[in-house]
C-alpha cells in the first residue's frame, strides 16, 4: 500500500471515530490555574521554542486507557488576560511519546522526543480576540494530522511549540492559563532562536491544554532505533512499535532498512548493519489479519558518517595551546587555522601552537569522514588556563551592577588573572569591569566598602547578542596568593549576566576553585549601596595563569590596609622578573615615610597567626597581614614614595613568594602613630 493511501485511511478512521477531548494537567478542567504565561501564544514578535513534558496520568486518570489518536490542541487563556487577536505566519507543531520522564528533561530539545516524533502542524498560528473567561475561552485552536500516543504504556507527552515571531501586530499576547506547583509537567524553552537546540528547565510548569482525540481503531506501523547515527559500520537494532486494535495483534512485519525496495528482515525486531557512508530512509510494513497493511517509511532517518567538528583546548606551556579534536565520529581529514588569519596552519588531529600574547583569537576547524560533508566550528579562544562558569545566563542587572562569588585558590604559587568573559546585557558597547578582593569569603561583606580592595579594572566591548561572551582584559594581570578569597566585579557600562541558582554552586579544577554568591543592585557612583538579590550567580570564564605552566611572575594586591589622614595606604608595582628590578609606589603617606615590612607568609609570624589585629597597640580597625622577614625604612615626597627590589636572575628564585605591607607613619593620628597600607603579594619568575 502506497504511503499516500495509508495516510488516506488513517485520517478516515480518525474521522469515523467519536471525537472527544481531555484537559491536561488533570484538574484544570474547570479551574483557574495557578500561575500565567506567554509561552508560546503570547509571546508576540519574540521568536520562542518550547516544550511541556506531560505525565502520561493526566490521561489515564481521566479515563484515557487505551491508544488514542490526538488531532487537536486547543490553548486557554488565564482569566485575566485580554488579545485584540493576531496571526503567526510560521509555527511549527511536533509531538512524540516524550524520552524522559517528566521530573528529568533535557536542556537539549532533541533528548526529550522519543522516535515516534512527529510534526503534525506547520503554518500559521491565529490567535483569537477576546478576554479570558477561564475555563471557557481556548483562544488558540490547532489543527494536527493524528498522532497515536499510548498513555497505558507509562511514557510521557512531549508538547513542542516553536514561531518565528513573523506576524503579530502586537508586540505582547495574552497570558496562558498555567498550573504550576505540582503540575506533574516540566517546560523547556529558549526565548531567542526558535530553532535552537538547547534550552532552559522549568519543573512543575505547564500550560493548559484542552487534547483533541478520538479512540485508536485499526493497524499504525510505527518503529524506533536505539541509534540513528554514527560512523560507519553502524549497527542499529529496530524495535517495532506498531499497534494492531485486531484480536490477534500485529501477525506480519516486512522491513526495508537502506530504501531500495527490497525487503531486508521480516522480523519483529531486527538489526540490521549500514557498512556504507550515506543518508537512508527505513520503511516498515505491518500487517495483522483484520486491517489492511499499514505503512510507515521514515526518510533520511539513518545516517552514517555525518559529522560535526569539534574541539578542546588546553593550555600546556607559556602561551602554548594544545588542541584536540572531539568531533562527534571519527574524522579521516583536519585543516586547522590556529591564528585567525584564514590560512590553513596545521592537518594533524591534535595540533600545538604558540601565541605571541593572551589576546583573545580565533581559531577554526574543518573536519571530514569518508563521503561526509565537511564541517567547520570557529572557537575564539584566550591563550591561557581558565575556569568557567557559564552555566545559562539568563537575566540581566543595571550599569553599575555587581556580582560576588568566592574564589579558593589551591594552587601553591597563586595565579594571575589576565582576563574574563562575561555575558552582557547589552549589545555592542564598551564597558569595564572592576575587580576587588577581600581575604576570606565575601558571604556577609557584600556592603562593608573597608574590606575590599580595588585590584584592577578589565575592558571591553560587548558581543553582538547577550547569549555570547564578551571579553575584557585587564592591564596587567591580577596576582592572587594561595588562600580563600571573596571576588566583587562591578560592572559599568553593561550589566551583567546572572543565572538563577538553588543554592551555592561551585565549579574546581587543579589550581582553584570558584563558588557563587550573589547579585547586588549597586550603583558606580556607590558600588556598595543596594540590596542583594538572592540565588543568583555570576556566569562566566576566568581567564589566568600559573607558575608551574607559564612561568609567570605576579604582583597583586590581596588585603585593604585601614585608613589614615589621607585615607588608605596603596601599593601598586611592575611584574617582579629574575633579573629586574620590582618598583612598589606607595601612595597616601601623610608624612612622606613609613617601613616596608617583607615577609615570606601572609598566615603566619613571629607573633602567631596572621592577620595581626593592632587595637591592642593604638591601631584600633589595622591589620598587620605579613610575616616580617626583613624590614626597611622607605622616604619619598609629596606624600608618594617608590620602594626598589633587584630580583635576584638565578634560577633558584624562580617561583620565590613574597608579602609586603608598609607601615605608614602617621603620627597623631591614633595612639600607635602609624597605620598600615594594604597588602601585596608578590611571585617571582619568568
Amino acid at each position: 500500500m502506497n504511503k499516500l493511501l495509508c495516510s488516506s485511511l488513517i485520517l478516515a478512521m480518525a474521522a469515523s471515530a467519536v471525537a472527544q477531548s481531555v484537559v491536561i494537567p488533570n484538574g484544570t478542567a474547570t479551574t483557574e490555574g495557578a500561575s500565567s504565561t506567554a509561552y508560546a501564544w503570547g509571546r508576540g514578535t519574540s521568536q520562542i521554542r518550547v516544550q511541556y513534558v506531560y505525565d502520561s496520568t493526566h490521561f489515564t486518570s481521566q479515563g484515557i486507557t487505551y491508544p488514542i489518536l490526538i488531532n487537536q490542541l486547543s490553548f486557554r487563556a488565564n482569566g485575566a488576560a485580554t488579545t485584540a487577536g493576531y496571526t503567526y505566519n510560521n509555527a511549527i507543531v511536533q509531538l512524540s511519546s516524550a524520552a524522559v520522564d517528566y521530573l528529568a528533561p533535557s536542556t537539549t530539545f532533541a533528548s526529550n522526543h522519543g522516535g515516534d516524533l512527529a510534526t503534525v502542524y506547520t503554518g500559521p498560528v491565529t490567535v483569537a480576540s477576546g478576554a479570558g473567561t477561564t475555563p471557557n475561552n481556548y483562544y488558540v485552536t490547532i489543527p494536527c494530522a493524528p498522532f497515536l500516543y499510548d498513555p497505558t504504556l507509562g511514557v510521557d507527552l512531549c508538547v513542542d511549540l516553536a514561531h518565528d515571531g513573523a506576524g503579530p501586530a502586537t508586540a505582547t499576547g495574552p497570558s496562558h492559563d498555567s498550573a504550576s506547583t505540582g503540575s506533574m509537567t516540566s517546560r523547556i524553552y529558549n526565548l531567542t532562536n526558535w530553532q535552537s537546540p538547547t534550552g532552559t528547565i522549568q519543573q512543575n510548569v505547564g500550560i493548559v491544554i484542552d487534547v483533541g482525540h478520538t479512540p485508536a481503531s485499526g493497524l499504525y506501523a510505527g518503529f524506533t532505533a536505539d541509534v540513528t547515527s554514527g560512523p560507519s559500520p553502524l549497527t542499529v537494532n529496530f524495535t517495532d512499535q506498531t499497534f494492531s486494535s485486531a484480536p490477534g495483534g500485529v501477525t506480519g512485519w516486512a522491513w526495508d532498512f537502506d530504501g531500495d525496495a527490497v525487503i531486508d528482515s521480516t522480523l519483529q525486531n531486527p538489526s540490521f548493519t549500514y557498512t556504507n557512508c550515506g543518508t537512508y530512509n527505513v520503511t516498515l510494513t505491518a500487517v495483522d489479519g483484520t486491517h489492511g497493511p499499514s505503512t510507515l517509511t521514515k526518510t533520511a532517518y539513518i545516517t552514517t558518517d555525518s559529522i560535526a567538528a569539534n574541539f578542546t583546548s588546553q593550555v600546556i606551556g607559556p602561551l602554548t595551546v594544545l588542541f584536540t579534536d572531539t568531533s562527534n565520529v571519527p574524522a579521516t581529514s583536519w585543516a586547522w587555522d590556529l591564528d585567525g588569519d584564514n590560512i590553513v596552519d596545521s592537518t594533524v588531529q591534535s595540533p600545538a601552537w604558540v601565541y605571541a600574547n593572551t589576546n583573545p583569537v580565533n581559531v577554526t576547524l574543518t573536519v571530514t569522514r569518508l563521503c561526509s560533508t565537511p564541517s567547520t566550528i570557529t572557537k575564539s579562544i584566550v591563550p591561557a588556563q581558565q575556569i568557567s562558569q557559564n552555566v545559562a545566563p539568563n537575566n540581566g542587572l543595571s550599569s553599575g551592577a555587581s556580582v560576588y562569588f568566592d574564589a579558593d585558590i589551591t594552587n601553591p604559587a597563586g595565579v594571575a588573572i589576565s582576563s574574563l568573559d562575561v555575558f552582557g546585557s547589552v549589545v555592542n558597547v564598551a564597558f569595564t569591569v572592576d575587580m576587588y578582593v577581600k581575604p576570606g569569603t565575601h558571604v556577609g561583606f557584600e556592603g562593608t566598602a573597608a574590606e575590599w580592595t580595588l585590584v584592577g579594572t578589565a575592558s571591553g566591548t560587548s558581543a553582538s547578542a547577550t547569549t555570547l561572551p564578551s571579553s575584557c582584559v585587564f592591564p596587567a594581570p591580577i596576582y592572587l596568593p594561595a588562600g580563600q578569597f571573596g571576588i566583587k566585579l562591578l560592572y559599568n557600562g553593561t550589566g551583567p549576566r546572572y543565572m538563577n541558582v538553588t543554592g551555592p554552586t561551585t565549579v574546581t579544577n587543579g589550581d582553584l576553585s570558584l563558588t557563587v554568591g550573589v547579585s547586588r543592585g549597586s550603583t558606580v557612583a556607590n558600588p556598595w549601596a543596594g540590596s542583594n538579590i538572592a540565588n543568583r550567580g555570576w556566569s562566566g570564564t576566568m581567564y589566568y595563569g600559573t607558575q608551574n605552566i607559564t612561568g609567570l611572575a605576579g604582583f597583586g594586591t590581596f588585603a585593604p590596609g585601614c585608613a589614615g589622614t589621607l585615607g588608605v595606604a596603596k601599593l601598586t608595582g611592575n611584574t617582579p622578573v629574575l633579573g629586574g628590578t620590582l618598583n612598589v609606589s606607595i601612595s597616601n603617606l601623610p608624612l612622606n615615610a613609613g617601613i616596608m615590612v617583607t615577609g615570606f607568609s601572609n598566615t603566619t609570624s613571629g607573633f602567631g597567626a596572621l592577620p595581626l589585629d593592632l587595637t591592642s597597640f593604638g591601631a584600633t580597625g589595622c591589620f598587620g597581614r605579613v610575616s616580617a622577614a626583613a624590614n626597611s625604612l622607605v622616604l619619598g615626597a609629596g606624600n608618594t614614595a617608590t620602594w626598589n627590589f633587584g630580583v635576584p636572575a638565578a634560577p633558584v628564585f624562580q617561583g620565590v613568594q613574597l608579602f609586603n605591607q608598609m607601615i605608614v607613619l602617621d603620627t597623631g593620628f591614633n595612639a600607635l602613630g602609624a597605620v598600615m597600607s594594604d597588602a601585596s603579594a608578590m611571585l617571582l619568575g619568568l
